[in-house]
């Protein structure tokens, strides 16, 4: 198991968002989940999709995931908002939708005049901060219906003007959907009453009204009259989905570091949640294991954040929430007051102050967890490897463990181009820096047994020489042909390891001097890994085939072409990544290499040999 299934298997089952990257870090893929374990599984499973191109696109983003990477929310709608605030950020490739510059709808409520209205509105930063704003609210039609629903209670004003003295009203007054403020038909004070209770209402104090629509819904249900009864229902939802608490986006201009802390079992972590705008835009994470430490960890939060923010001399906060039991923090303020004098360091005392610490206190939880729940995986991971070894020595009657395995395979087509490869197992995983490549010098036609010789001659040749280390057992990708070729070549340099072939056909496993083939079940645990073993030697040895094929291709393409040497060879090959991306270039790509008369020559070329 590779660190990315480590990743993914630790993930929590926590509402969040979850970035993919890269090989290079960059965030490539963004999304959110009500259940991130869950939901990062489902692009590794073996599921198969309706739309052949979407099921091509899942299996391109996977091959590209490197590292996974989550910032945990307390509940859904957080997670969605954080989702849009990120795509627009980082912009990732995979990324079709949120792209755009719109954000989610707000409901201002006008305090600045003396009739408040009460209208759909999106960036409230551009405009009156004596406004209040509720929000954001992450489907635009349902708080529509919402307030619709709501006006029907508690009639209000939706002019798109403030409220002005007229001598008719509208046609809302006359649905009964407002008061008529216009005309005086209700005092200032009343209509500031009405307008608070919508207020509470939008804020979450819903536990009246809700009861009232639970009733109608248990009364359409118990008449059997499930229209009406799914009617009530759906908006019992609708209020219930308008009205969750949301901390991931803020009506305010101070820029914000929440830290989160946690320790369990004397593993340590801290996550910074940095808002910037109003909006969290991103987490440090920081993780310390005291297991063979002395260290007291009332001095790990001061140590952490000193080091950090005396490294992060840019976009620094205005305010630093910390955690409330930990000191007065004298050499961090030092530190802070030499780049930037206004930083205050407090405790959380507003409500989304202490909401956002008990996301970064969950999130620091979920890595500390996350952490133990590698550990044991890993460990579970080594016995398991522990009892395949143990399986393949009794199997195979082996005088020892296999701890170090070799695999190797031969790749030509017609005995042109061939290569060989070696790959090594150790402790029943692939170790890739030990991988070895061969091109194969002695055969120029068809002969895989006389390939494997030359490969396994060269090996163990080098080996003896070295004095290194000898494989437990060796594994062939071939019927008995390669397999006897291998072994007379082992008996030849005096080496009596172990050797077994694995060939595809049938998957038999050919050993040498006894006659039958061991078959074992599709779901054996050997044969699996023998499998991995093989194609991984494949793979490998098909790497340098096509690289040998390509360059031979592009020379035999651009060696005719005057002008082009093997400098430029390399430039068009480095930019446009292989033959194919070459002769897929416009002339406009190709001139950034090439002259324009070079580039005409190749586009040339290419239409020739099509």
């Amino acid at each position: 198991m590779n660190n990315l299934d480590f990743q993914r298997k630790s993930l929590p089952n926590e509402p969040g968002i979850y970035q993919f990257k890269n090989k290079e870090k960059e965030i490539i893929y963004i999304g959110k989940a009500k259940d991130l374990k869950k939901r990062v599984s489902s692009y590794f499973s073996t599921k198969k999709y309706n739309d052949p191109y979407y099921e091509e696109k899942i299996q391109d983003l996977v091959n590209r995931i490197h590292s996974i990477d989550y910032i945990v929310t307390e509940n859904e709608k957080e997670a969605l908002i954080l989702e849009n605030i990120l795509i627009k950020k980082h912009y990732p490739r995979f990324n079709v939708f949120m792209r755009d510059s719109k954000s989610y709808p707000w409901v201002m409520i006008t305090y600045s005049e003396d009739f408040p209205r009460i209208r759909l509105m999106r960036n409230p930063q551009h405009f009156n901060h004596n406004n209040l704003f509720l929000g954001p609210y992450i489907d635009k039609k349902e708080i529509q219906r919402i307030l619709r629903d709501l006006r029907k209670i508690f009639p209000y004003c939706s002019c798109k003007r403030k409220v002005r003295q007229r001598e008719r009203p509208c046609l809302y007054y006359q649905l009964k959907l407002c008061f008529g403020p216009c005309i005086g038909e209700i005092s200032k004070k009343d209509y500031l009453e009405n307008i608070r209770r919508i207020e509470m209402f939008l804020k979450g104090e819903t536990s009246d009204l809700k009861k009232q629509i639970k009733k109608k819904m248990k009364n359409a249900s118990k008449q059997q009259n499930y229209e009406v009864a799914a009617f009530w229902r759906d908006k019992l939802q609708a209020i219930e989905n308008s009205t969750t608490e949301q901390h991931v986006l803020l009506n305010e201009e101070l820029d914000k570091d929440i830290i989160g802390f946690y320790s369990k079992e004397q593993i340590v972590s801290m996550v910074i949640i940095h808002i910037r705008e109003g909006k969290i835009t991103n987490k440090s994470p920081f993780s310390l294991d005291l297991r063979e430490k002395i260290i007291q960890q009332k001095d790990i939060l001061n140590s952490i954040l000193e080091q950090y923010y005396q490294d992060t001399l840019h976009n620094l906060p205005d305010i630093i929430i910390v955690p409330k039991f930990y000191g007065n923090f004298e050499l961090l303020k030092e530190i802070l007051k030499d780049n930037k004098k206004t930083i205050k360091i407090r405790k959380p005392i507003e409500k989304n102050e202490r909401a956002l610490m008990r996301i970064a206190n969950k999130n620091a939880e979920v890595m500390v967890l996350q952490k133990i729940e590698m550990e044991e995986l890993k460990e579970q991971e080594k016995d398991e490897f522990k009892n395949l070894l143990q399986d393949i020595k009794e199997l195979l009657d082996l005088p020892e463990i296999p701890r170090i395995i070799e695999g190797f395979d031969i790749s030509n087509i017609e005995g042109k181009d061939a290569t060989g490869s070696m790959v090594y197992f150790l402790e029943g995983k692939p170790y890739k820096k030990y991988y070895r490549h061969y091109k194969i010098r002695s055969k120029t036609t068809p002969d895989d047994p006389g390939m494997m010789k030359e490969v396994i001659r060269r090996r163990y040749s080098k080996l003896l020489e070295k004095d290194w280390t000898l494989p437990n057992l060796i594994l062939i990708d071939g019927g008995k042909g390669q397999l006897n070729a291998a072994v007379n070549v082992l008996k030849d340099l005096g080496l009596s390891i172990p050797v077994i072939s694995l060939a595809k056909r049938l998957e038999e496993i050919f050993i040498h001097d006894k006659k039958d083939s061991i078959i074992l079940p599709d779901d054996s645990s050997i044969l699996k890994f023998f499998q991995q073993v093989r194609d991984e030697a494949h793979r490998f040895a098909v790497r340098l085939h096509k690289k040998q094929r390509q360059k031979k291709f592009v020379g035999s393409i651009l060696d005719d072409i005057k002008g082009i040497g093997p400098a430029t060879r390399n430039k068009l090959l480095k930019e446009f990544g292989s033959i194919e991306g070459m002769r897929n270039a416009s002339k406009k790509g190709l001139t950034k290499i090439v002259n324009q008369r070079l580039a005409e020559k190749i586009i040339q070329k290419f239409e020739k040999k099509s």
